[in-house]
């Protein structure tokens, strides 16, 4: 654990202390008034958070550049840059825009305390406050923005092995396009933390061998997975599930695989006397089919042999889904008597 400087201040002037700064949740006070500095730092301190004071606005901008704090307390009326003119200048900061901020007054006017929130505020106390209020606020914030922090992180880990698996399905189609995942992969060594995730995600996917992908023959489609190159039977897929501009091809035991291509374009490509679309997320093979049943609000929902889950049948797909398998089990019999 390393130790850094800790910028606390009081009247306009910056005076310098150590504390403890790895793994702890960094909080930047904004005050001009020294005994409220020093009394709140110590109760968040108290606490495990980590704190920066300041003691005018100027100086907590430049602290909050410095430290890249998790939440900002910040008085609203200080001499030089209040905190109305401080919220302004953070939420133009494309590091700093995103930090909570939450404002503290002796002021009830709600006509200030509306502006002060309108001008990028997440919340307000109100002086003098019980300690155990400001502690609830700071919690609740921290909260609120690793909930968010949490949330974009599958956004972009999501969007990386997307990406990723386009540039490896780029990698696969000959030198003509080649270049382009090399352009790509050079580009994710760079220092940007969204290309870093791709990076990741292509270093965590086996490698192919040279030359331009295998074209399958009519009736099958080319899966590549771990070294190896396979061509699947149209007839052995179970069911074609929406992801965004992807699908989700099912086949055997749970397994699947991620194709570029909407169902839309599944839809008109697949051979409709057995391929059936049953949702706007769904196709479904009927030879898999194990059984229709109607659950509590009397919808057809689709049980397929070997496969996990319960596929609906949209109100909209219905008569069609109900048309396609009576025709489907005609042809069925009669191939099984071929004699009637």
């Amino acid at each position: 654990m390393t130790e850094a400087r800790i910028l606390i201040g009081g009247q306009g002037r910056l005076m310098l202390s150590r504390y403890c700064l790895d793994s702890m949740t960094k909080i930047l006070l904004i005050d001009d008034d020294p005994q409220i500095c020093r009394l709140l730092g110590a109760l968040l301190r108290r606490h495990g958070y980590a704190v920066t004071a300041a003691g005018n606005g100027q100086d907590g901008l430049k602290a909050a550049a410095t430290v890249l704090p998790d939440l900002i307390l910040c008085d609203l009326d200080m001499p030089g840059l209040n905190g109305q003119e401080v919220v302004s200048a953070l939420r133009q900061d494309a590091r700093l825009g995103e930090i909570p901020l939450v404002f503290l007054s002796a002021c009830a006017e709600r006509g200030q305390i509306r502006k002060s929130m309108n001008l990028g505020g997440d919340d307000f106390i109100t002086k003098p406050a019980q300690m155990s209020e400001i502690l609830e606020v700071v919690q609740a914030r921290l909260g609120r923005r690793q909930k968010q922090r949490e949330q974009l992180d599958r956004q972009l880990d999501k969007a990386a092995q997307i990406f990723a698996g386009i540039i490896h399905d780029l990698s696969q189609s000959g030198p003509q396009v080649r270049w382009v995942a090399d352009a790509s992969a050079e580009m994710a060594g760079q220092p940007n933390p969204i290309l870093e995730r791709v990076r990741r995600s292509l270093a965590a996917r086996p490698a192919s061998a040279e030359g331009p992908a295998a074209v399958p023959p009519p009736g099958s489609l080319l899966i590549k997975s771990s070294n190896r190159q396979q061509f699947l039977k149209l007839s052995e897929v179970k069911a074609l599930t929406a992801h965004g501009e992807y699908s989700n091809i099912h086949w055997g035991k749970e397994q699947h695989f991620l194709f570029h291509k909407p169902l839309k374009q599944w839809e008109a490509e697949l051979p409709p006397e057995q391929f059936v679309r049953v949702h706007r997320q769904a196709i479904i093979n009927l030879a898999f089919l194990d059984f229709v049943e109607k659950n509590a609000t009397d919808k057809l929902e689709i049980h397929l042999r070997d496969f996990k889950g319960i596929i609906p049948v949209s109100q909209r797909e219905t008569p069609n889904f109900n048309r396609c398998l009576k025709n489907f089990h005609v042809v069925a019999i009669s191939r099984a008597n071929p004699s009637k």
